[in-house]
């Protein structure tokens, strides 16, 4: 695993697989009063045990609520965000150690400590899980034997509410990048639309069929007596998606 600098990231991964699976963790929110403790640790034995499996972490892996951020999370969240950042690192570490995670992006709520103290926490946490550092969005390279996927992830910014508006904003990310999978954080769903498009083959010449994923990636923050819930949002299913990539022909499927 290498991250290429520039202006856009470059994350280029290689694996000697006949099948690997991602699993990206999308807002944690550890240190939130509503923070699914159980589940994500579940998640995270479960990526430890199992056989090329990767996790991808996609922001918010904190509440970091501070003096401040908007409503009441500086009072209702659990721990400081120093025993935050080391109760994160311990959970994570055992993966981190067998190389299992592909880097971590920063999200918004990370973002609060930036704009108060100047401080990227998600930086520091990268240093001393030695593990990379995505910033807000990346585009992977991906090989898998013979197989070449590309990927684009970023934690995402949109005020979407309604299910389909969620995956839109995921899917107006082909706008800004050209990947094979896109995955986006941020709207606490659990999603995935795949389109079909024409595209010519260079090599032979020849219209062919292309297809693109797009994948919203969860969370783990309980309904009842949320924030989700005083505003009449619906409820969703928490966890993480599994994007399975074969390594014996160019496959992409995903469970959520």
């Amino acid at each position: 695993m290498g991250i290429e600098q520039g202006k856009q990231k470059l994350n280029q991964l290689s694996f000697n697989a006949d099948k690997v699976t991602i699993v990206p963790f999308g807002d944690n929110h550890l240190g939130s009063k509503d923070f699914d403790r159980k589940l994500f640790k579940e998640h995270i034995r479960w990526v430890a045990r199992s056989p090329n499996t990767y996790a991808l972490f996609m922001g918010d892996q904190l509440e970091a609520a501070t003096r401040n951020s908007v409503g009441a999370g500086v009072y209702e969240q659990q721990e400081i965000i120093d025993d935050q950042i080391e109760d994160w690192i311990k959970i994570v570490k055992p993966l981190a150690k067998v190389g299992k995670v592909i880097g971590l992006h920063k999200g918004n709520h990370e973002d609060r400590v930036w704009k108060d103290s100047g401080v990227d926490i998600t930086k520091m946490m990268c240093k001393t899980l030695d593990v990379p550092y995505l910033g807000w969005t990346v585009m992977h390279y991906i090989k898998i034997k013979d197989q070449v996927y590309t990927m684009y992830t970023t934690h995402g910014s949109s005020g979407a509410k309604l299910p389909h508006t969620k995956i839109k904003a995921c899917i107006d990310r082909a706008n800004v990048a050209d990947a094979d999978i896109y995955v986006m954080a941020h709207l606490h769903a659990l999603d995935h639309h795949t389109r079909q498009y024409y595209k010519i083959d260079k090599r032979s010449r020849r219209v062919v069929q292309g297809e693109r994923h797009f994948i919203i990636c969860g969370s783990y923050i309980e309904h009842w007596d949320s924030y989700a819930e005083h505003a009449g949002m619906e409820m969703l299913k928490l966890g993480s998606p599994k994007i399975k990539l074969s390594g014996k022909k160019k496959q992409v499927r995903v469970s959520l």
